[in-house]
């Protein structure tokens, strides 16, 4: 079966089982906000001030509802919103800046890794945006969701392929974990993993790639040569640890 393939056919179904210790029990209160409410979350990123944004988030956190879940169901979306705000030159970018300042200020002011599982040597990570990409906000969340999974997470900037792939040539990763978020990025996106492959100091190092262009085209993966994409960061500490055991295997293998 194709490792994207066992992405749906198994691990979606074990999000639940397996990381009980990182995923919300199903008992707390599920907040799943909607347009209006993550367009007035962005406002609140915006605003002159930044204390009603983290009144506003210590509000629902006092009402009960699980971190994890307001950084998957309501920062990563007001992200996006300020993203596309930015490319529909509805904010310049000094407010878009600051708004997703403020968001990254929330991810590392409550933080959902102070009980992080015991960290494993193989289990490194580097994270970052594709070359040329812009939105990198979604990469915070899921480094923390990683981290709390046990995993040692890198973060580079965004770079260049060939700057990429001597980060991978000079320390050795299970997974490289890329993020695109415009279609016009592919092909320098598909020569960073290609160079990846090519240099990396782990022969059988895993390539998951995210962002909403593989949510709309899913064939992409495909095509820039990655393993598979996990749709958010609680689908993509699985897919790392898949990736890592399945890179062990194809290594002993060889």
């Amino acid at each position: 079966m194709a490792l994207g393939q066992v992405v749906q056919a198994e691990i979606l179904p074990q999000l639940m089982l397996l990381h009980r210790g990182f995923v919300s029990a199903e008992a707390k209160p599920v907040f799943k906000p909607d347009v209006g409410q993550v367009a007035a979350f962005s406002d609140l990123a915006l605003a002159p001030d930044e204390a009603p944004i983290i009144e506003a988030f210590s509000a629902l956190l006092a009402q009960g509802h699980p971190l994890d879940r307001l950084f998957l169901d309501l920062l990563a979306p007001v992200a996006a919103l300020l993203g596309r705000m930015w490319d529909d030159d509805l904010c310049d970018f000094l407010e878009v800046t600051t708004g997703v300042a403020r968001l990254q200020h929330l991810v590392t002011r409550f933080r959902i890794d102070d009980e992080a599982f015991p960290l494993n040597g193989k289990r490194r990570v580097l994270l970052m945006g594709a070359p040329g990409e812009r939105h990198t906000f979604g990469v915070r969340i899921i480094e923390q969701f990683l981290r709390r999974a046990g995993w040692i997470v890198s973060i580079g900037l965004s770079s260049s392929p060939d700057e990429i792939a001597a980060l991978v040539a000079s320390e050795w990763f299970a997974v490289v974990g890329l993020t695109l978020s415009d279609e016009t990025r592919v092909e320098p996106l598909a020569q960073a993993i290609r160079s990846v492959r090519a240099v990396s100091l782990n022969r059988g190092i895993g390539v998951m790639v995210g962002g909403p262009v593989f949510l709309a085209q899913p064939e992409l993966v495909a095509r820039v040569g990655a393993d598979a994409s996990a749709v958010d960061a609680a689908t993509a500490v699985l897919l790392a640890q898949r990736l890592l055991e399945f890179g062990t295997h194809g290594a002993a293998r060889a």
